[in-house]
């Protein structure tokens, strides 16, 4: 498993390497998928209290890299990289992936192959979920330093965007995906 990231701000956006996560927001105790969809279609922003943190979902090892579309190699074509906004539920489980907005790290001129090389490897992925760490007051929520020890895990939904770039080096195919 990857390291978790802990953040205790007010409002929560995480924006290195272009990857962002936004939580669900509702207030329901038990949201359902198809409201978790929603939450990571919408992007919409969790605003945490001072007595509380988040975790970042952690990606299982297993998740596969997406594979170099075997129709493209032939053509020596420069790296591309394809920007992926993939939702993950309050469980761990991927809901929802979508080609990202255009930005400076994601541009939209792409391959199609190369995006849909990239869904089918997301679509198959698994991560422990997302969590807000709720603390009884902000000194056990610092002793707490990188996790949820002490105070009570809530599992989040959130929408994570990744990177996928796809590059040939001395004829042989290379994927690397950045972000989460």
């Amino acid at each position: 498993m990857s390291k978790r990231i802990t953040l205790g701000c007010a409002a929560f956006v995480l924006c290195g390497h272009a990857a962002w996560a936004h939580a669900q927001t509702t207030t329901a105790a038990t949201p359902t998928p198809a409201r978790a969809a929603d939450t990571a279609a919408q992007g919409n922003r969790l605003v945490m209290a001072e007595n509380e943190s988040f975790l970042l979902p952690l990606d299982d090892r297993k998740n596969v890299h997406p594979t170099y579309p075997q129709n493209l190699l032939g053509q020596h074509l420069p790296p591309r990289t394809v920007c992926l906004r993939v939702g993950i539920d309050e469980k761990g489980a991927v809901i929802a992936v979508a080609k990202a907005p255009a930005s400076e790290f994601c541009v939209p001129d792409a391959e199609p192959e190369f995006l849909a090389a990239s869904e089918m490897a997301a679509r198959t992925w698994k991560f422990d979920p997302a969590l807000r760490c709720v603390f009884r007051n902000v000194q056990d929520k610092e002793r707490a330093h990188a996790s949820c020890d002490g105070g009570k895990s809530i599992p989040q939904a959130v929408t994570l965007v990744y990177r996928i770039r796809f590059d040939q080096v001395d004829g042989q195919p290379t994927v690397h995906v950045i972000g989460g």
